[in-house]
């Protein structure tokens, strides 16, 4: 995983070796709480294996999901020092971790300066990434956010199933697709329901299968 990771793809393999000898490995169940928001852990997580929902709460009081993390995703804030989670993680199915101390991350970043590249690209992408999700915010319509959310963890997750049909392996609720695309939930199921009677899409209790790509891309 240290190989796949953005984190870590980049350094050679012997370093990588080198590191992961000084990380420690950590495990959930599924439904297990990794963190929640407003907790200060003293490090961040490099996800190995499972999937983890991550939620903020809102003023009024509802859980909005903001990421479905995948292998190779960091959990928690990449700083030198403890800082205050803004999320919950919650695990989806088993889920391991390798946990990377703040304490460590100034000395790791000294001896191996592919990951002080490496750490700089991420935060750099995810600034793109946040100020893209503004801007659909208030340019695209519910059915376009709902259509890139779908993208969005079919690139992520998608498994091919028959007749080129994908499956997002992955337990999602209609909650989940509503946060990831910034909507409610239920104008988040009315779209997924326009997108089933179109023959987009086929969902169930916590799955989706995506029929028709092409139609979600031009959407």
């Amino acid at each position: 995983m240290l190989g796949l990771s953005p984190l870590t793809r980049d350094l050679p393999e012997l370093q990588r070796d080198q590191l992961s000898k000084k990380l420690t490995s950590y495990s959930w169940a599924a439904d297990e709480l990794i963190f929640r928001a407003g907790d200060i852990p003293a490090g961040a997580y490099l996800l190995v294996a499972g999937r983890v929902r991550l939620t903020h709460d809102t003023a009024e009081g509802q859980e909005l999901t903001v990421q479905i993390a995948c292998p190779g995703d960091v959990l928690g804030s990449l700083h030198t020092h403890p800082v205050e989670t803004n999320e919950t993680a919650t695990a989806l199915e088993t889920v391991c971790a390798l946990f990377i101390p703040a304490s460590h991350l100034e000395s790791l970043i000294a001896e191996y300066p592919g990951l002080a590249i490496a750490l700089v690209r991420l935060q750099q992408e995810n600034l793109a990434s946040t100020r893209a999700d503004e801007i659909a915010l208030t340019t695209r319509t519910v059915a376009q956010r709902v259509a890139g959310a779908l993208l969005q963890l079919d690139r992520k997750m998608g498994v091919d199933v028959q007749d080129g049909a994908r499956l997002l392996q992955v337990k999602l609720r209609r909650s989940d697709i509503a946060g990831l695309a910034g909507t409610t939930v239920e104008s988040a199921s009315r779209t997924m329901a326009r997108f089933k009677n179109e023959g987009l899409v086929e969902s169930g209790r916590e799955w989706v299968k995506i029929l028709d790509r092409q139609a979600l891309e031009s959407i």
